[in-house]
């Protein structure tokens, strides 16, 4: 049988929790808040709509101490999370606050594209903080909800195991699986594309292209718009960054317009796009720019070359 760890070790302390039902969460969450406002850290909740309400009522006025965040919000493109919890980090370090943390990323009703950004988020929360100042936290899975293949797959995502004993470490932690995943190819569109090829001198045909593509299928002028954006970034970036020349395609599903961007260079840092750049930093601005506008962004890379493939939702 795995240890209880009598308490939590130094440095980012990354727990799965495994629920069914309202009471089962509360049992979980409840508990893990209150010992928080005990030590006197922080506790930010990041949840979506119905968990909040259920946590900030059965909290009563202890609500008032809690920061509670609409995982749909901040979240609804998977790639934009860590960039919330790392700022929530700085920003308590700074004041002397230690932070305790509840994220729930893969929550039921998910697209199996966003279930699977997810995945790769959650092996990524580990490397973007193995490193830095000490905080925890803790990831509802809902048991009763989301695909086995999502909650058993948040074993290899965690290091911790979160029990009614307290955290035990899981043995199924693959840490390995996030360059495995980034280097994995996207599954390939079973509907027709459009596709084109560009260059330097073909960036502003390209937005346009990429726009009338938007306007054709449908999308609302606010999503052409950030659809054109995106495409702006990620044409420049492969004629910048990623070997002068790049290749567009276009396609629709039943739910979904869809966009992506390919080109021969290599992405080296699964973590690129995510985590607010520096104002010295170079590479990594438009990834992270597109992130913060499109519904899911997926970033791939290898030796192979480089895709990046925006979907809006219609």
């Amino acid at each position: 049988m795995t240890p209880v760890l009598d308490h939590p070790a130094p440095g980012f302390g990354h727990e799965a929790l495994f629920y069914r039902g309202d009471d089962d969460l509360l049992a979980g969450l409840l508990p893990y808040v209150r010992e928080g406002m005990g030590l006197g850290e922080s506790v930010v909740v990041a949840l979506p709509r119905p968990g909040l309400d259920l946590l900030r009522t059965a909290l009563g006025d202890d609500a008032a101490t809690v920061e509670f965040l609409d995982m749909a919000e901040i979240g609804g493109n998977p790639a934009q999370i860590i960039a919330v919890w790392d700022r929530a980090v700085r920003e308590h370090a700074a004041a002397g606050r230690g932070l305790r943390g509840i994220g729930e990323p893969a929550y039921p009703g998910r697209r199996t594209a966003e279930l699977t950004e997810c995945r790769l988020h959650e092996l990524l929360l580990n490397r973007a903080f193995d490193d830095g100042p000490s905080w925890r936290l803790l990831c509802p899975y809902d048991e009763a909800h989301l695909p086995r293949s999502v909650t058993r797959g948040a074993l290899h995502t965690h290091p911790l195991r979160s029990t009614a004993a307290g955290p035990r470490r899981s043995r199924e932690y693959a840490p390995g699986e996030a360059d495995a995943m980034f280097r994995t190819v996207l599954p390939r569109p079973t509907d027709a594309v459009l596709r084109g090829i560009y260059g330097p001198a073909d960036l502003p045909a390209t937005r346009r292209t990429v726009a009338q593509f938007a306007r054709t299928v449908g999308l609302p002028e606010e999503k052409v718009e950030a659809l054109q954006l995106a495409a702006s970034e990620l044409a420049t970036n492969s004629v910048r960054h990623g070997g002068g020349s790049g290749t567009v395609a276009m396609w629709v599903t039943q739910d979904a317009a869809v966009v992506e961007f390919v080109d021969p260079g290599q992405v080296t840092d699964p973590l690129t796009g995510r985590l607010v750049p520096s104002l010295e930093q170079e590479c990594g601005r438009g990834v992270f720019l597109v992130n913060q506008l499109c519904d899911l962004v997926q970033l791939r890379s290898s030796e192979e070359g480089t895709t990046i493939r925006v979907t809006t939702w219609v």
